[in-house]
């Protein structure tokens, strides 16, 4: 399938959902039911499929992506920080810059992305890893810091354990013990029937919660937050992985995944913990908007037919 017809095919999900939410069909607060869906039924299910049905041997690069994926993330949250400086920003607005600049939807969008994108396992097996380990672990806990620290609030250290216990977490260490058993028929084929139900709910999901009503006064930060999350993070995973020996297909799937747009759980956070949330909203808007020209280009640049 060519790039453009699977950016396509994956935005049309997310167009349905928006004009859903126009025509009143549903609404925006529908997001959350399909959210909780996918949180805890069909998300733990794509990643345990993901894991489980990768036969061959894992390899280092496995773990090295998550890592470097992270590092990278650190240094576009301090880019971020300083380029907030420079624009005179609030507190709360700073770290809205910050958690929209640092944090990409590499669940809701990078999985339909790589799936769609890519034949080999290898690939989503890698976005998993980046999702889960370099993004999502850090999201929960230091964007909440990073949310709670500007709004001179108190950091709940018992969030840490509650991403830890969250089922998409789970399915990670369940998937590599279960790799060498034999699961019934039956079962692998329920698992799978939940996994194929992540992409279309996350799609629709993601089309009812856009809006772009919080746009008005925000244009300079909001594309300072697409730059750093589009051009310059996935400009520097590119190089420190390839730098760290990384290449192929697992190059690819992550540099892919650091450059989604900024993540819809960032604009939660930064209510929830005192950040600037109708910021962050603009700027998770645009940045999926942008997303739609952007995706084919870095997988073009990357060599992805």
């Amino acid at each position: 399938m060519p790039i453009t017809n699977t950016v396509i095919s994956i935005f049309l999900l997310l167009f349905i959902g928006y004009g859903t939410k126009k025509v009143r069909l549903l609404k925006a607060e529908d997001a959350e039911i399909l959210n909780n869906v996918v949180v805890y039924l069909t998300l733990p299910a794509f990643i345990f499929e993901a894991i489980y049905s990768y036969r061959e041997p894992l390899p280092l690069d496995i773990a090295k992506v998550p890592i470097i994926g992270f590092a990278m993330i650190a240094v576009t949250l301090g880019a971020a920080y300083f380029v907030g400086k420079a624009l005179k920003l609030n507190k709360p607005t700073l770290a809205g810059l910050m958690l929209a600049a640092g944090f990409g939807n590499t669940g809701f969008l990078g999985y339909p992305v790589i799936k769609t994108a890519f034949t080999q396992k290898a690939a989503l097996l890698t976005a998993v890893m980046y999702d889960e380990v370099a993004m999502a672990l850090p999201l929960y806990t230091l964007g909440v810091a990073i949310a709670s620290g500007f709004a001179g609030e108190r950091f709940d250290r018992k969030q840490f354990v509650r991403v830890l216990t969250l089922p998409s977490m789970i399915a990670i260490p369940v998937g590599l013990i279960l790799r060498p058993v034999a699961l019934p028929l039956p079962l692998l084929t329920s698992i799978r029937y939940l996994s194929e139900g992540t992409i279309p709910l996350v799609m629709i999901s993601l089309g009812l919660s856009l809006s772009a009503r919080s746009l008005k006064g925000y244009a300079a930060p909001v594309l300072a937050a697409c730059a750093l999350k589009m051009i310059l993070l996935p400009f520097l995973t590119y190089h420190s992985l390839r730098a760290g020996g990384v290449n192929g297909v697992m190059l690819q799937a992550g540099v892919l995944e650091s450059g989604m747009p900024s993540a819809v759980m960032t604009c939660v956070i930064a209510a929830k913990f005192g950040a600037n949330a109708k910021f962050v909203a603009a700027a998770i808007f645009v940045s999926t908007l942008l997303s739609i020209a952007a995706i084919p280009t870095v997988l073009a640049m990357l060599g992805v037919r």
